[in-house]
């Protein structure tokens, strides 16, 4: 049977009412599996942004919004086509000199970077100035560029943030675009990032290296931005790093453990690092998918709760062990599986606030379907009252916890709190505030303009038998993630799935049938992001 063929078939099968007899939990597990052995399956080819695989997958969710009666909500029915270039590179001649010596660069394995963005042709000689973590935050006590000329230079600068910072804002500051514009606004041409041993943990170079020379893409309405912008970001290896360091009398893993308790010392340093690259760009298109269901109250259906699950994965790559589809069950049609379910049975529940459902592409080239609709929102921005992403289905065991980044936040922790509470859950701390997960998925974009945003997932832990992980999660994150076996074969408990989808539809009409949420006083993000907002006062622990 053609390709084309299947898939239709798959998408009809999938359509169908689920079986009478099936009582509303299995049935809610069956729900939630179908979708997602669906959207990961290999005949969908990991649904990259602007691919044949993700085009499909968005006519599927658009179709599932319309089974259960959520109205279109984007700008042309259901979608929100978003404008995009695709940058690919097609060679590069890189090499750092350092004092007299000229060392060659093989992109993916010293050095990993993209295609340009703005040139298809481009030769870039830059010296280059040490800046420390690259963050300009004098409110903060940090201000890495004071004193140092880094103008048309190149800065290197340590992924991540200072461990002082609050999870939150540490998130914000660690992301690679928010160093970029701060590089940038500073008057440099390109930053150079290198991985200190505790960013290895959440972003091992081994990744970095496969996936940053892939083809690129961003969207074009960016590109009429004046902003000031950096022409090229690179990432050095660890043992080119510490080669370059060592060349200027730096230990750099001294430098790494002393850069925990007080901020690096930038300086010049005796190299320069040439970027010769060609570049094909391409103008394609992909869209987000937006389901609307209106609010029911005639007072507050004008506001809106925003609900964001990535659709897109990252295609076809490097194989391993013969497999190349890299088909995202986990990341993320396990997260589109679940928001298509919660927005059927608020359907069929109605609710007071509107909803907005959000299927984005690009998220992970940048979280750029996101950024795109924050920009060029289907609904005024200012009545977006909250901002939730569901990304991931880690449902491997009987959680008791949820790690909610965001819910100190503001007065969406209560709507998810008490939603936790409904399933059997309790809040606890982010576990892993050092990878700044709250800068990680689609709720960001919306952070960043000052609406209060949530970002959950189970917890780690094992309450069976206390270990921090349970095994299959640990499995998940070493063997699976952003790999190709993160397939819908995994030992995916979909009981746990379907309570998952319950926490999320309960956090959900909680929040459009509650107070509008308000940022709580004295907060650091809400004085950052959200200066001229409401407050609440924070209730006690």
């Amino acid at each position: 049977m053609p390709a084309l063929s299947r898939l239709t078939l798959a998408t009809a099968i999938a359509l169908l009412p689920l079986s009478a007899s099936a009582d509303e939990r299995d049935a809610l597990a069956d729900a939630v599996k179908a979708h997602t052995v669906f959207l990961a399956h290999d005949l969908l080819e990991g649904r990259d942004t602007g691919s044949k695989g993700f085009d499909i997958a968005a006519e599927y969710v658009a179709a599932q919004f319309l089974a259960a009666g959520i109205e279109a909500g984007g700008t042309s029915g259901y979608f929100q086509p978003v404008p995009l270039r695709r940058r690919t590179l097609l060679a590069a001649d890189l090499s750092l000199t350092i004092g007299s010596e000229t060392v060659p660069l093989t992109n993916g394995d010293t050095v990993a970077i993209d295609a340009s963005a703005y040139r298809q042709q481009e030769s870039l000689d830059l010296p280059l100035v040490f800046v420390g973590w690259g963050i300009t935050a004098p409110e903060l006590g940090l201000d890495d560029y004071r004193g140092l000329d880094v103008r048309g230079k190149a800065v290197v600068l340590i992924e991540g943030a200072p461990p002082s910072l609050p999870g939150a804002l540490r998130a914000h500051y660690s992301w690679v675009q928010q160093k970029e514009r701060m590089a940038a606004a500073a008057g440099a041409a390109a930053i150079v990032t290198i991985k200190s041993p505790a960013r290895e943990r959440f972003s091992p170079w081994d990744l970095t290296r496969q996936f940053r020379p892939r083809p690129a893409v961003h969207w074009r309405a960016a590109e009429a931005s004046h902003a000031p912008a950096v022409q090229a970001t690179i990432s050095l290896s660890p043992v080119m790093a510490t080669r370059l360091f060592k060349a200027n009398g730096i230990d750099l893993a001294r430098l790494y453990a002393d850069a925990d308790t007080k901020a690096p010392k930038g300086r010049p340093l005796d190299a320069t690092i040439r970027v010769a690259r060609s570049s094909q760009h391409e103008d394609i298109s992909s869209p987000n998918v937006v389901g609307l269901l209106p609010g029911t109250d005639p007072a507050l259906k004008d506001e809106y709760v925003l609900v964001l699950a990535h659709l897109d994965h990252v295609g076809v790559g490097q194989p391993v062990d013969g497999d190349a589809i890299y088909n995202g069950a986990i990341d993320n049609a396990g997260g589109v599986a679940v928001m298509i379910e919660a927005a059927r049975a608020l359907r069929a529940k109605g609710v007071k606030r509107s909803i907005l459902f959000v299927a984005t592409t690009g998220e992970e080239k940048g979280l750029i379907g996101a950024d795109y609709f924050s920009a060029f929102p289907t609904v005024p921005l200012d009545k977006i009252v909250a901002a939730i992403s569901v990304d991931g289905l880690m449902a491997w065991h009987d959680f008791e916890d949820i790690v909610a980044l965001g819910a100190d936040h503001s007065t969406l922790g209560a709507a998810s709190a008490a939603a936790a509470a409904s399933i059997g859950a309790r809040h606890v701390p982010d576990p892993i505030p050092e990878r700044g997960n709250l800068a990680l998925s689609d709720q960001y974009p919306f952070l960043r303009a000052g609406i209060p945003v949530l970002f959950p997932n189970p917890g780690p832990r094992d309450p069976a038998t206390g270990a921090a992980e349970h095994p299959t999660w640990t499995a998940y994150e070493t063997h699976s993630y952003h790999k190709p076996s993160d397939e819908s074969s995994l030992p995916i408990r979909w009981d746990v799935a379907a309570r998952w989808a319950r926490y999320i539809e309960g956090t959900l009409a909680n929040i459009a049938d509650g107070p509008r949420p308000e940022w709580y006083e004295g907060d650091a993000l809400a004085k950052g992001f959200a200066p001229d907002r409401p407050r609440a006062k924070k209730p006690r622990d």
